[in-house]
């Protein structure tokens, strides 16, 4: 018998993101307690090879084979997600639990992508549904920042907020004399990547020297991808995309980090940057400002000259980016710590699902 069945649409193991690293370093920091993760899969996924090797406490399976056994169901997002969890811990008479990162159906009603991969017909009121229900009958409803928490309210949740993880090892600069603008992210519509490319044809124009460089996967969303690389061709502005990377042998060569989202919760690739001590620049969505605030600058979404004035702003300030750079770091190491989040999911297993 499983001790818990995270339930979850694509990501972990054959996705790289926030959601799959999550995972990947909750179920890694949890050793005692075994996991099966039943991932929902869109019917045309092309073949896959895992980017993950799961640890020895957990077994993956597909959701449409059916949910393993477990003694608690604990969905990811709400939609299908949420659902199929919901019902399995009704059959099963175990408690159901949620952890939303991104709202689905926040990102439904922006008419995002990513919202219908998994079932076209499921429409933006029918996200609204699917996360009203689960509100409803789960054990309990966690979230990662209090900007999400206020959105749950607003539907009837009750939510406990367990904010996201980041390793805080030091990092060595790489001081090469170039200055270098990085966003980490895969790229796809949600991140909006265009207006990052727009943006650093803004920044060369005032930094001739700079360099840019998306460090993500580009085959979440190919023709998406297909579109940021021509526009950087179109605007002439160099913008290397380094397609699936690590992000920590990046860093090292950052100046500033950069996150142009239409749509966020509380983003790991910004917690990550900022445990390497590195300022930011983020859009004001979800969780963004909370985070930041002191350690970066935060600008409206799809705006390019907003996110091209704070780039530049860091880039023209040593001191700034030290101080800023420094000041994440230590917000990281004293909130952020991967111990922090592994306790908080073992009480909250113990008291919901093992009592």
């Amino acid at each position: 018998m499983n001790d818990v069945c995270l339930v979850l649409e694509g990501t972990y193991p054959k996705l790289v993101g926030g959601v799959s690293t999550w995972v990947h370093d909750l179920t890694t920091a949890l050793p005692d307690v075994r996991f099966a993760v039943a991932r929902i899969a869109s019917e045309d996924e092309p073949a896959r090879a895992c980017e993950y090797a799961p640890p020895a406490n957990v077994t993956v399976a597909q959701a449409a084979d059916g949910l393993p056994p477990a003694r608690a169901y604990h969905a990811l997002s709400t939609g299908l997600a949420g659902e199929t969890a919901r019902l399995a811990a009704r059959s099963a008479g175990v408690p159901f639990l949620l952890t939303e990162h991104g709202l689905a159906w926040h990102e439904a009603a922006l008419g995002l992508p990513a919202a219908y991969q998994y079932n076209p017909e499921l429409r933006a009121d029918a996200h609204l549904e699917l996360a009203r229900r689960a509100y409803a009958e789960a054990a309990a409803v966690v979230t990662v920042c209090a900007h999400n928490a206020r959105a749950q309210r607003g539907l009837g949740a009750r939510p406990l907020v367990i904010e996201n993880a980041a390793d805080a090892a030091e990092v060595t600069r790489i001081r090469d004399g170039i200055p270098r603008v990085g966003l980490v992210a895969r790229v796809t519509p949600v991140k909006d990547v265009l207006t990052f490319v727009r943006a650093c044809a803004l920044v060369a124009g005032e930094i001739p020297e700079a360099e840019f460089v998306v460090i993500g996967p580009l085959d979440h969303d190919a023709s998406y991808a297909e579109r940021c690389v021509e526009l950087s061709r179109r605007l002439g502005v160099a913008v290397t995309f380094t397609g699936e990377a690590s992000p920590r042998a990046w860093l090292p060569k950052l100046d500033v980090v950069a996150l142009t989202s239409v749509s966020e919760a509380q983003p790991l690739a910004l917690l990550e940057a900022m445990g390497a001590g590195l300022p930011v620049v983020a859009t004001d969505v979800g969780g963004c400002r909370e985070l930041v605030t002191g350690a970066g600058l935060v600008v409206p979404p799809a705006s390019p000259a907003a996110t091209a004035g704070a780039i530049v702003t860091l880039m023209r300030d040593p001191g700034l980016r030290r101080r800023m750079g420094a000041a994440g770091r230590g917000r990281v190491l004293a909130r952020h710590r991967p111990e922090l989040l592994a306790d908080r999911y073992r009480r909250l297993y113990e008291e919901h699902a093992w009592a």
